[in-house]
């Protein structure tokens, strides 16, 4: 699936996602994407958008669940 991250910086085709607590900055959760399969040397995943508090995060990952359900193959930016 391709996703635009929140910065806007970013088109990365994720093949999975995951909610992170984010340590050390403002905001208390971050959304991240696996872009391909993790090695030895490389996770192989970047920081798609950041977000105030987990439930927040989790509402952008219901928010890509949905997009997904309705069948869309488009790009989903991250708000």
């Amino acid at each position: 699936m391709w996703i635009k991250s929140q910065n806007k910086k970013e088109l990365v085709n994720v093949i999975r996602f995951s909610l992170n607590r984010n340590i050390g900055g403002k905001n208390k959760a971050a959304l991240v994407g696996q872009f391909a399969s993790s090695s030895f040397f490389q996770s192989n995943q970047i920081v798609l958008g950041e977000f105030p508090t987990m439930e927040a995060a989790q509402k952008e990952l219901a928010s890509i669940e949905a997009f997904l359900n309705e069948g869309n193959s488009g790009v989903y930016s991250i708000k």
